[in-house]
């Protein structure tokens, strides 16, 4: 196997950094949205906030829409979508689209969940110490939910790594399209188990970063 690391070693590299700029790239689109997301539809369902049912359903059946359809199809269907933007529906940036999309109708209803877990202790001190609907976020509700906002970020970029090994269908690379190329079409079978062996060190490393993170917001 290290032959075969050492024969393959710039093609693997490459599509490791094409895996990784899809990901993060949407990662980053993905705190941006989903956070706010969430504390929308936490706040669409109180009457302390901002409850508006209808707004909620809304958004919620956007962000259900999203999860529901089976991510091989979704892809093909973000195609035209891709191509009013970025002038293509090919290719390693286009890949972000989709893949931000359904990051972000995960990590918002992680979101949500965590604030729906808020005790309601937290919530009534807020209310009686006449707190505005922003201080009642910035101050109560966010420092809260710190430790669930790591560790289900992290679940949620671990899910996006996976989603990411069919992007080759729209040609935008990455270890996925690496192993069915070189494995699976040339029958090399042990291309594959490299691969594999990749991403399970790949995921171990970025389960212990959330940890990490995680128990240092814990501890303060």
């Amino acid at each position: 196997m290290i032959n075969m690391f050492e024969k393959y070693y710039k093609l693997i590299w490459e599509a490791f950094w094409e895996t990784n700029f899809m990901v993060f790239a949407s990662l980053i689109l993905c705190l941006l949205i989903a956070i706010p997301c969430g504390f929308l539809l936490f706040s669409f369902r109180n009457k302390y906030l901002l409850e508006n049912p209808l707004a909620y359903q809304i958004l919620s059946i956007i962000l259900n829409t999203v999860r529901s359809i089976p991510y091989l199809i979704f892809i093909l269907m973000i195609i035209p979508v891709n191509r009013f933007i970025f002038g293509t529906g090919f290719g390693n940036l286009p890949a972000v689209l989709p893949l931000t999309l359904v990051s972000v109708s995960l990590y918002s209803r992680f979101v949500e969940q965590a604030l729906l877990n808020v005790p309601d202790k937290i919530i009534d001190r807020a209310i009686s110490m006449g707190t505005t609907k922003f201080q009642m976020i910035r101050y109560f509700l966010l420092p809260s939910i710190k430790v669930d906002l790591i560790l289900s970020f992290t679940s949620v970029t671990i899910s996006l790594l996976s989603y990411s090994t069919v992007m080759g269908v729209i040609g935008a690379g990455g270890l996925g399209d690496f192993a069915y190329t070189y494995g699976y079409q040339e029958y090399d079978y042990d291309v594959m188990y490299l691969l594999a062996l990749i991403f399970i060190v790949y995921v171990y490393i970025i389960q212990n970063i959330g940890y990490f993170f995680a128990n240092r917001v814990n501890k303060r």
